[in-house]
């Protein structure tokens, strides 16, 4: 960490507490109004409509939305989904660019440094091109939605603002272009620092048979000058939000918060911090819609923060989407020049660094801390080590044109056909993943899709040394080239886990085990001694990934024990039939059978009926229907709300 970043944080935390304990004086004041809520029945004019869209809510509190055009569907879907959840995707906003410490105090800057670090800096009219013809209209239309709401909710901020301490913004169309969840879900460069810290204990030949396959060092590359501190700036990107303290008290004996607690304390004690539980967010990542206007008939699971829709099915195909292994990031060895740091060596030149200057307000300070992001040829600089003249840098993927995670979806929910659906594939490049196929004529398939580096000198196993031009991108695979196959059972195309993709699994979730290991495969005497050494950590990893714990739905407002009452929702006890809290089956025989998970419900707002209604019935292992049809829709309908659009 610079010098001046230590020395600045140093004062600022020691002004945390203080600050926050001043915010809270100076944020409970009395509302004159009663705290916003969503409207699900009636009637209600929104500016920026053309013509009223008519808005059902089934018995699950999915929203099926019907306009009259594109851009009516698209403001209606941004308006209905900030009703519901936008604390959680203005939290999101402030955490993907890099601007918690704005709201949560110094403890944040480190963490909003590096997420700046990845973001987007190329060309805006490049990264709308590469979504597609319409994207930019529709995230116009979507953020006007959004910013309808959050209007009303400026003047009467919900609950969850109030007890936070801040107002929400109103967003901009470039604010769906975050990279950071992209970031936090690829894979490479973690894994390459880890290879080249255990070629560096034991030999490259040793690490080779211990990972079970060859590791050839780069020339020029010493495994040892691979600092873990490199491994630990990487994971800073994304780390999620935390709150130390509310500026406001929680209130948790409401009638709708007893109501919830009805719901979520069939399971536990009077105490949820007693035991052991394994944590799920709350809301969900996810948001169930459906959107019906010309040229558009989709539903299934959206981003909260994102218009379209990530995974579902329209009239013709279905899809789902899981990970997908891919290595899309290559750490880099730059050699600095002795007389300026800020010069690298490029090919027996020094070519200066680039360095971006961008302000970080924080919470309590007067002052913003002016933090310098810098970049090579090559990526964005980690970390430097001043005593060899060395610098780490980071190249990924996700540093091009049209790499947001979810915006190329929009392309994908229209295909009607597998080619259609390849090609809108070829508009998804970040995070990796694999897509599995189905349509109304039993075809079945699935294809993987992201951006792919087609390397030039090493395989990308190991960081590569930058200064001689030796190791190289030289462009990207073509999607064909990924796996992918049509009209085959979908159980015989799966790729097989092996050890080495276990103990990079272990590297990028439990860094500290990780050094651990590390030093005790070094003092080991024999190769089978090191082996058993593996073996011992990666099982112990999978017994804890299989240990049977009680879920707890964790919100981030839990603060405190009314917080936690108010907010958690559980834990309910582990059951052989719950599975995953998230779950999607689209039925191509019949689209009205098709069912889903979203627990613990779609709303994030604790006053709503949807805040935790969905959490018994996945504990009890039961999954709600997605109507599809007109017929099917009135059938579960709840409450219908129309938008009318302002005279």
């Amino acid at each position: 960490m610079p010098r001046d970043l230590r020395r600045f944080l140093s004062v600022l935390c020691s002004l945390c507490v203080l600050c926050v304990l001043c915010g809270a004086g100076c944020n409970r004041r009395e509302q004159t109004q009663p705290a916003l809520v969503a409207q699900v029945s009636g009637t209600m004019t929104v500016p920026g409509l053309v013509a009223p869209v008519r808005i059902v809510r089934d018995r699950a509190g999915i929203p099926h939305i019907y306009a009259e055009s594109q851009d009516d569907l698209f403001f209606a879907q941004g308006f209905v989904q900030a009703q519901d959840r936008l604390f959680q995707i203005d939290l999101w906003r402030r955490s993907v660019q890099g601007r918690l410490s704005e709201v949560l105090g110094p403890n944040f800057v480190e963490r909003d440094a590096m997420t700046r670090r990845i973001q987007y800096r190329g060309d805006l009219d490049a990264e709308w091109a590469s979504y597609g013809e319409d994207t930019k209209s529709i995230a116009a239309a979507f953020v006007r939605g959004v910013n309808a709401w959050v209007a009303l909710a400026r003047e009467r901020p919900p609950e969850e603002f109030v007890l936070a301490g801040w107002k929400p913004e109103p967003w901009a169309p470039e604010d769906l272009f975050n990279r950071t969840d992209a970031f936090v879900a690829c894979t490479g460069a973690l894994e390459e620092i880890f290879r080249a810290r255990l070629a560096a204990a034991v030999g490259a030949r040793r690490a080779a048979a211990l990972l079970g396959g060859t590791l050839t060092v780069p020339e020029g590359l010493d495994p040892g000058t691979i600092n873990p501190i490199v491994a630990e700036v990487i994971r800073r990107a994304g780390t999620p939000p935390f709150f130390l303290g509310l500026a406001a008290t929680v209130t948790a004996n409401s009638p709708a918060d007893d109501a919830v607690r009805l719901k979520a304390d069939t399971t536990q004690g009077a105490d949820t911090t007693q035991e052991a539980v394994t944590t799920l967010d709350h809301p969900s990542r996810r948001y169930l819609v459906h959107l019906v206007a010309r040229g558009w008939n989709v539903a299934g699971a959206a981003a909260p923060w994102l218009p379209g829709v990530l995974s579902g099915h329209n009239e013709r195909i279905a899809w789902n989407v899981e990970p997908f292994e891919a290595d899309v990031q290559d750490l880099f060895v730059e050699r600095l020049n002795p007389a300026n740091p800020h010069q690298v060596d490029d090919n027996g030149r020094w070519a200066d660094i680039r360095i971006v200057t961008e302000p970080i307000r924080i919470r309590g300070n007067a002052k913003p801390f002016m933090f310098e992001a810098e970049f090579t040829p090559r990526g964005m600089v980690l970390a430097s080590d001043r005593a060899r003249n060395l610098a780490f840098v980071l190249r990924w993927s996700g540093s091009e044109p049209g790499a947001a995670d979810g915006l190329a979806a929009l392309a994908i929910d229209r295909a009607q056909s597998w080619p259609e659906f390849q090609a809108a594939l070829a508009r998804w490049k970040m995070p990796a993943r694999r897509f599995s196929y189905a349509d109304t004529h039993g075809r079945r398939g699935f294809q993987a899709a992201a951006l792919i580096p087609a390397r030039r000198g090493w395989d990308g196993a190991l960081p590569a040394p930058a200064w001689n031009g030796a190791h190289e991108w030289r462009g990207w695979r073509a999607l064909d080239t990924l796996p992918h196959a049509i009209d085959q059972r979908d159980d015989n195309l799966r790729p097989a886990t092996n050890a080495a993709a276990e103990i990079a699994a272990l590297a990028r979730a439990h860094p500290d085990r990780v050094d651990a290991l590390l030093r005790t495969i070094a003092t080991a005497d024999s190769l089978a001694v090191q082996r058993a050494v593996i073996v011992d950590a990666l099982a112990e990893s999978m017994r804890e990934a299989d240990a049977r714990r009680p879920i707890l739905f964790a919100h981030p407002l839990a603060v405190g024990p009314a917080g936690r009452r108010r907010f958690n929702v559980g834990p309910f006890g582990p059951k052989d039939g719950a599975g995953p809290a998230f779950s999607m089956f689209s039925d191509p025989a019949d689209w009205d059978r098709s069912s889903a998970m979203n627990a613990p419900g779609q709303s994030g707002s604790p006053a709503s009926p949807r805040f935790a209604d969905l959490a018994q019935r996945w504990a009890a292992g039961e999954r709600v229907t997605l109507p599809f049809t007109e017929a099917a829709v009135q059938a579960s309908a709840e409450s219908t709300l129309t938008l009318m659009p302002a005279p």
